[in-house]
């Protein structure tokens, strides 16, 4: 049962997304009207209102959030979290410094939904492991790049160190 949290993470979100990322399926509108969806696991939550997502520049996806300025995430994760983000979304950069193909956009967020249900726990989400460690360690150094901005005195996005960034992955 859908569940308004409201229109910011709350405290154990924010944290956990500030610190870590998570796989879920971002689903945006395409250029016919339906709904696409497409799983993403590169996140990080500048504050409470604000996410910046990685995504392939040249993908449905970014070009999708681009043109609409809407995006819903969808995660479900061990620990029994579900739940739903829908966001106005911009483009912050076309590419990032670590890769020419990928971009980031930056989510605003308008409502947080709990998804838990009553009388299911959740306990595992959509695990992920890398073919090769190349591909590991681009993705470490795009997350920290994420991870280096932050809000400055005038409220906007502004880049500082970049963060050092590890991922968990299944052996």
């Amino acid at each position: 049962m859908d569940k308004k949290m409201g229109s910011e993470l709350p405290a154990n979100l924010y944290q956990y997304f500030k610190e870590n990322t998570m796989t879920g399926v971002a689903s945006t509108m395409d250029e016919d009207g339906f709904p696409r969806g497409a799983p993403m696991s590169m996140f990080y939550a500048v504050d409470e209102k604000t996410i910046l997502m990685a995504v392939q520049n040249g993908s449905a996806t970014f070009r999708n959030a681009r043109d609409h300025g809407l995006i819903a995430l969808t995660f479900i994760s061990a620990g029994d979290k579900a739940f739903t983000i829908q966001a106005g979304v911009k483009v912050f950069k076309e590419k990032m410094e670590n890769s020419k193909y990928i971009g980031i956009l930056c989510l605003e967020l308008h409502n947080v939904k709990s998804n838990v249900a009553d009388d299911v726990e959740v306990k595992e989400g959509i695990k992920l492991a890398f073919r090769s460690q190349r591909w590991k360690e681009l993705i470490c150094q795009i997350l920290a790049e994420l991870r280096s901005y932050h809000r400055g005195p005038k409220g906007d996005l502004i880049q500082g160190e970049p963060g050092v960034s590890s991922i968990e992955v299944e052996p």
